[in-house]
């Protein structure tokens, strides 16, 4: 169920008052539109209604990286991501061989802490630095959500992220376009949020959702006008809340240690 404007403001009211108490690409396409083999979610014992509902969420739509002339990837001269993955590469461009669904665990929700004049050169703007400042191959997070509620698609699915130091593995990256510790995100781009964790949460079989800052305390992100909302974000989708899913393999302890505001 999409936020009201009411419901809206009750829950920033919620986490203001928490706050102050010291609480609280191609792989895109293949993952599919149909609602087939949706009979399995995390939670089996929730609302009926609400399982109901999950079983037939559609794929919101999604801004091709064409549409927003993203650049090609480059591992090739990456400095901080450079050639492809390997056991003695760990830290080098990973294209997941195993399916999807074995893969991911958790979605990490971030702010960009940056905007441009619009949303599309926010996106080329956030590449921009993650490419050429930060030396990664391509833009680190999986989808981008613009404040009219556009979702774009960023990193490809079938690519480990960039977005979340020392747990890239196995967590998908939505970044939500503007500074939330200054400003509030609109009911639009938190609805589209709303929507693309229920949408993924369900063909992936996620099981939790976090926040960046709830992996690395070094960062406010997703903002403390975003942090708050993440409750019901994680509720709706019939997501737990926090960073227990996230499995930690001997294969994992070597991934890339990449960071972003």
């Amino acid at each position: 169920m999409p936020l009201t404007r009411r419901d809206f403001l009750i829950l920033l009211g919620m986490g203001s008052a928490l706050g102050a108490t010291g609480g609280l690409g191609m792989g895109y396409l293949l993952l599919g539109s149909d609602s087939s083999n949706a009979s399995e979610l995390p939670t089996p014992t929730a609302n009926a209604t609400l399982v109901a509902r999950l079983k037939t969420a559609e794929r919101p739509p999604v801004v091709k990286r064409s549409g927003w002339s993203a650049r090609d990837v480059n591992y090739k001269e990456a400095d901080e991501e450079n050639g492809l993955y390997s056991l003695t590469n760990p830290e080098g461009w990973r294209e997941y061989e195993e399916q999807l669904r074995a893969v991911y665990n958790t979605i990490v929700i971030h702010h960009s802490s940056m905007y441009e004049d619009d949303d599309v050169s926010t996106m080329q703007a956030i590449q921009d630095l993650h490419m050429d400042s930060r030396g990664w191959a391509d833009i680190g997070y999986h989808f981008g959500i613009g404040k009219n509620g556009v979702v774009y698609e960023g990193r490809s699915v079938q690519v480990r992220g960039t977005h979340t130091e020392g747990h890239n593995t196995g967590t998908l990256g939505i970044c939500l376009l503007g500074n939330f510790e200054e400003e509030i995100p609109t009911i639009a781009q938190v609805n589209s949020a709303h929507e693309m964790v229920n949408w993924l949460a369900l063909r992936l079989r996620i099981t939790h959702l976090a926040a960046h800052r709830d992996f690395n305390s070094i960062t406010q992100c997703p903002g403390k006008n975003l942090y708050p909302l993440l409750d019901q974000m994680a509720s709706q989708a019939l997501l737990k809340r926090g960073t227990d899913g996230y499995l930690v393999s001997p294969e994992q302890i070597v991934t890339p240690e990449c960071c972003s505001e």
